[in-house]
């Protein structure tokens, strides 16, 4: 068609010439008018080469304009389906403003948790939020820790109230925190605006205890009651309410923790009881029992095994594969046990007591003896010890009590030493600190305190979030 119209014009041009040559007069007058037309004519010419040598013939440039016409729908169409299969959270409460803001700051963490390639881009998300804070991940000098307190990791919406739960989701850059407000609320952590992006309210249930599930598809909060609650972050399900057991021996179900493998929930009951739930169910599977009461219960990294301390000061281990209690040992020194945990790379026991000791084990050796000396009593705190706490690199052990402002002690590992300088003692905001939680590469460490704020902090050394 294109080829048609240029020589049509052509034709046109030649019958309009003799007609200049007709109705002017000299020579001079006919190349004045003639050459103007001439010139078009020849380029024209050119210009029609040109398109038979780029697009061929006619009949090829309706070939590769309709193959052309072909790629665009596909393309359009594939957009479209990517657009309609992305998963998107609905909140009756957000204000349109907020749904834009969520699409456009973080558009890609709600997706499918269980694809373990999702975890590939933490990386390069940390890098673009963190700008020059990075360093390359060697091993933690023991003299110093390099740290950076930076803005408040719920500084858009502080809770009212005081905050129980902070987490990091285990794959995206996200941090919940829940309090005495009723309200869960997650955050996309930059180091710098930390945009909220979602919030959930439960009526009359303030959030002692909430956690993500190992594949972060779900949190799970517990409550003062014997029941608990599963907030669906994949599909449209919400909050999912989990009643009581008939005959469990528990008084309320706020505290519990997620086993690493994906397998359990355990929630600690009365009268020595452990409760072993389901991940994928939600349901209760089987009751684990010790003498004295339960405080604190932690997992092997690997889920194999489950470690309980309570207050006759003494360590049970199970294999969750047997069930089977096969170890157990007195904590040295101690009066009553409050807190424990166990390092990634199973390594160290760590045990804290309501005095505020913290004694510190090699593993190997503790599970030898019913009566192990510790390789260390840590004595910074001089109140109860109400949490231990290792970072994923088993080189930071996090100290925390609530009956003393700004409560928080670093510990490095293997040299067992107290970092001085954390926290710094201008900060006198942290107030209470009511809980802690590294990110899943020790990127970031977050408090949650009395006030209903988190203060965030990033950890130099490492390079990952």
């Amino acid at each position: 068609m294109l080829r048609r119209k240029l020589t049509q014009k052509r034709h046109h041009d030649a019958e309009a010439i003799p007609k200049l040559e007709e109705d002017q007069g000299t020579n001079e007058q006919k190349r004045h008018f003639l050459y103007p037309e001439l010139k078009m004519a020849q380029e024209e010419e050119k210009l029609a080469s040109l398109e038979e040598a780029v697009l061929g013939g006619a009949n090829n440039v309706v070939d590769i304009l309709s193959q052309k016409s072909e790629i665009i729908l596909e393309q359009k169409r594939r957009d479209e389906a990517e657009e309609e299969s992305q998963k998107k959270w609905q909140d009756s409460d957000d204000e349109e403003d907020d749904k834009n803001r969520f699409e456009i700051d973080n558009p890609s963490w709600a997706g499918n948790f269980h694809d373990e390639d999702s975890a590939d881009s933490d990386e390069e998300a940390l890098v673009s939020h963190s700008h020059n804070v990075l360093a390359s991940s060697t091993s933690l000098p023991s003299s110093s820790l390099s740290f950076k307190r930076v803005t408040d990791a719920n500084k858009e919406d502080p809770s009212s109230d005081a905050i129980h739960s902070v987490q990091f989701h285990p794959k995206a850059t996200v941090l919940l925190a829940g309090g005495m407000d009723n309200t869960l609320r997650l955050f996309a952590i930059d180091g710098c605006k930390n945009n909220k992006i979602h919030s959930a309210f439960l009526e009359r249930t303030p959030v002692l205890g909430a956690k993500f599930s190992r594949d972060g598809s779900e949190i799970i909060i517990g409550s003062k009651h014997r029941s608990f609650y599963i907030y669906d972050l994949e599909g449209n399900d919400g909050f999912t309410f989990r009643p009581k057991v008939k005959g469990l021996q528990v008084s309320s179900m706020s505290q519990f923790e997620i086993s690493p493998d994906g397998r359990f929930i355990a929630f600690l009951g009365n009268e020595g009881y452990v409760h072993l739930f389901s991940q994928k169910s939600h349901e209760l599977v089987e009751s684990l029992k010790t003498n004295g009461q339960v405080i604190s219960v932690t997992f092997s990294a690997d889920g194999k095994f489950l470690y309980t301390f309570g207050a006759e000061g003494r360590v049970y281990v199970f294999d969750l594969h047997t069930r089977d209690c096969i170890h157990n040992f007195l904590d040295d020194g101690c009066v009553s046990g409050k807190s424990i945990d166990v390092s990634p790379d199973r390594r160290y026991i760590a045990l804290g007591d309501e005095c505020g000791i913290v004694n510190v084990y090699n593993h190997e050796s503790a599970m030898a003896s019913r009566e192990p000396k510790p390789i260390k009593h840590i004595k910074n705190l001089t109140t109860s010890c109400d949490e231990v706490r290792f970072n994923s690199h088993s080189e930071i052990l996090a100290l925390r009590t609530k009956s003393t402002n700004g409560g928080v002690r670093l510990v490095h590992l293997p040299s067992l030493t107290v970092f001085p300088s954390f926290p710094r003692s201008t900060e006198l905001d942290l107030k209470t600190v009511l809980a802690m939680a590294f990110s899943p590469s020790s990127g970031y460490f977050a408090l949650g305190n009395i006030r209903g704020k988190c203060p965030l902090y990033r950890l130099e050394h490492y390079s990952k979030y």
